[in-house]
């Protein structure tokens, strides 16, 4: 009788439709286990990001009533936690399941009933969630596309439409709403919990998306199809898009910190009031950009653009410079004091996050004047991720960390030609999505480039390993016929050492069933005695032949050939010392597909649980990211490409696609247990904004509550 396991999803005891095929059906299973152990984690998360946001809530509520309300959230969080994940999950389940039929019985995610408009928290709340679709779908890119083609070639159904698509945004905002009504949640609480999937979830969707490619890639789906990673299109290309006219609230959410407002709220509070003088005048906007244009063109000192207050003085200077020295003093003003102060506060936090090579930080000095112009000419700079020159900054960072700093000189030029452009043009948002599409065009070129060298290498690693495969068979298979007809000792170190290498390359090349190599097997019992030799000239030949194909040169495969068949030299005991240096020779060639690297591993008896964890891990999903320390204390990252789960070894290689190390399963786990290598987590956001997160957390906690005493 079969038992339901604990924690497993009901659902997975469903089966796919009879009338699928029967490999249909087992890949939809497979993809069906891959995301219920994929969702689990992120999920955990999120409702953990949820009573935190709830906690936070019940802290600053306003009332008493208000602050029970989120703490019986909190409890009704802990009762139903385990219920929404398995609802959730499915709900995917489910989605793949109906494969194919899906787009008849899906309607759009976030339709709601015509009355529930009348509530301005559950119109919010429609909105959020198509922004969230519309952002998870411009986020998914070629990912996305590949898996619609392989789902639907796995159905036999022309290529799945994103409302027919099972782990699309729409189908995830699908889950969302089914799983999370019943939880019965005040309609506020509902969108704290939307932020908190959007964060968690949503936003790290594209390693699940991979994680479905490579396999069914693995199992015949498509395995050739690589499209081209075009320049994403959620970015502005001319005007920046209109803010809603809905003065509703922008729903912060983890990647989306504190509006303009909130943040020079919390930054008066902390600092106090700035004092105003009553001799001097605001510069307008037009002096506050040709001050900083100015500043920006001379190459301000990266000392002064790590310090506010020292940034604020030589912008005061630039202002009045050329003034009479009666003239009315020129400020800033609050507004862009204030702005001046967070982003010096931001781009602190962002060289504090970024490694400490000279390229990265030298980036964003010069990237810092130019940001500052472009909030202060547009106040949705700190409001809208999508804004055209937060976008910008975002993909600088990402260029510094990914590819400048691991040495490729082809994005240098274009950098410095992008900043160039920000120091002389009027910060505008087309200018700004002019360049964040000219960047991205050059770094999908890398991408590229890269993608091909590193198959380029994994192919050469699979290559090795087949030939190694076939030689351990050739090796058993020449065994056999050695013990069958023991031959003398120098013809079996000719066998062992140059005719077990055309026995392996015939088998790599024809297989074992083919007729080429039914005849090397032949020409093996004919050397060994077994079979008549029949024409020895013919004979000769066909050994010369195989033996050429290995690599030998032609009086050398003559030499080895005469030798093995007995023709023109008569084995005896006289040429014993003779064969025995022929023999030594061939031990030490090496045959096409070898590497003078390549070392076999010595096994260990008992893994580690390490690596046991690890050889579980990466036997089903290749292509993680690990963190090495160098030997003066710095830190790179590889790729693992490649990983054989047969010789339990993997292959490392650069951002750009470059070798970088061989290593075996017990060495790795080793260095991980020794602190010398860390597995990379996925991360859910960008440097930025996770800079932009902590500036806003460090705003708040060194924020006095108002009313408290001290």
């Amino acid at each position: 009788m079969d038992v339901e396991q604990p924690g497993r999803s009901r659902s997975s005891t469903v089966a796919p439709p009879a009338h699928w095929p029967a490999k249909t059906r087992r890949l939809v299973d497979d993809v069906r286990e891959l995301c219920r152990e994929w969702l689990s984690e992120p999920l955990k998360l999120c409702l953990a990001d949820f009573d935190r946001a709830l906690h936070e809530h019940a802290a600053n509520a306003r009332s008493h009533i208000e602050q029970q309300r989120y703490q019986a959230t909190r409890q009704r969080l802990v009762q139903e936690r385990q219920a929404f994940e398995q609802r959730f999950i499915d709900c995917i389940d489910r989605a793949l399941l109906e494969l194919g039929a899906q787009p008849a019985a899906t309607s759009a995610p976030t339709a709601r009933p015509t009355l529930s408009l009348l509530d301005p928290i559950e119109h919010e709340m429609t909105a959020a969630l198509d922004q969230l679709v519309a952002r998870s779908a411009a986020r998914g890119g070629p990912l996305l596309v590949e898996l619609s083609y392989r789902l639907a070639v796995l159905i036999g159904t022309p290529p799945l439409e994103s409302d027919a698509m099972p782990l699309g945004p729409q189908a995830i905002a699908k889950a969302f709403r089914d799983s999370s009504a019943a939880l019965g949640l005040p309609a506020e609480h509902h969108l704290l919990l939307l932020q908190a999937v959007e964060g968690k979830l949503i936003q790290g969707l594209t390693p699940l998306h991979e994680v479905v490619n490579n396999h069914l890639a693995a199992a015949g789906i498509l395995p050739r199809l690589r499209p081209f990673p075009l320049p994403r299109s959620p970015r502005p290309r001319g005007r920046p898009r209109p803010l809603p006219a809905s003065p509703a609230p922008v729903p912060e959410t983890p990647d989306a910190p504190a509006r303009p407002s909130g943040l020079r709220e919390l930054l008066t509070r902390q600092r106090g009031p700035r004092p105003v003088s009553d001799h001097a005048r605001f510069a307008n906007a037009g002096e506050l950009d040709a001050a900083l244009a100015a500043l920006s063109r001379r190459r301000a000192d990266p000392d002064m653009l790590r310090r506010a207050q020292r940034l604020r003085e030589a912008l005061v200077d630039q202002l009045n410079a050329g003034q009479p020295l009666d003239a009315v003093p020129i400020l800033p003003g609050p507004d862009a004091d204030d702005t001046l102060e967070l982003i010096a506060r931001l781009f602190d936090t962002l060289r504090r996050q970024l490694p400490p090579p000279a390229l990265a930080h030298g980036l964003l000095d010069r990237a810092q004047l130019p940001m500052l112009r472009a909030a202060l000419a547009d106040e949705s700079f700190f409001e809208r991720r999508e804004q055209p020159a937060r976008q910008l900054l975002d993909q600088l960072i990402e260029a510094a960390r990914d590819w400048l700093e691991g040495g490729d000189g082809g994005l240098l030029a274009p950098v410095e030609q992008l900043l160039e452009r920000l120091d002389r043009e009027p910060p505008t948002p087309a200018l700004h999505a002019e360049l964040a599409a000219e960047l991205e065009r050059q770094v999908a070129q890398l991408q590229r480039k890269a993608q091909v060298t590193e198959r380029r290498h994994v192919e050469a690693m699979q290559g090795r390993e087949r030939l190694e495969q076939a030689r351990q068979r050739a090796a058993e298979l020449l065994t056999g016929l050695l013990a069958k007809a023991p031959p003398r000792a120098a013809l079996r170190a000719l066998l062992e050492h140059a005719w077990s290498d055309v026995l392996a390359l015939t088998l790599l090349r024809h297989g074992e069933q083919s007729e080429t190599f039914a005849r090397r097997l032949v020409i093996t019992d004919q050397l060994l005695g077994r079979l008549p030799p029949g024409n020895l000239e013919t004979l000769q030949t066909e050994v010369i032949a195989g033996l050429q194909q290995i690599g030998m040169h032609g009086e050398e495969a003559t030499e080895i050939a005469q030798r093995l068949i007995g023709a023109g030299a008569v084995m005896q005991e006289g040429d014993g010392p003779g064969l025995t240096g022929l023999a030594m020779r061939l031990k030490q060639r090496r045959v096409p597909g070898d590497s003078p690297e390549t070392t076999t591993p010595a096994t260990p008896a008992v893994p580690s649980a390490e690596a046991l964890r690890l050889h579980q891990r990466l036997s089903r999903h290749p292509g993680e990211w690990f963190e090495f320390v160098q030997a003066d204390g710095g830190r790179v990252r590889r790729k693992l490409a490649w990983y054989s789960p047969r010789a339990a070894r993997g292959l490392f290689v650069t951002r750009q696609g470059q070798r970088a190390d061989e290593t075996s399963l017990a060495d790795l786990a080793q260095a991980i247990a020794a602190g010398k290598v860390r597995e990379v987590p996925a991360v859910n956001e960008s440097d930025l904004d996770r800079a932009w997160r902590a500036l806003t957390d460090s705003l708040r906690q060194a924020t006095p509550i108002p009313g408290a005493r001290s």
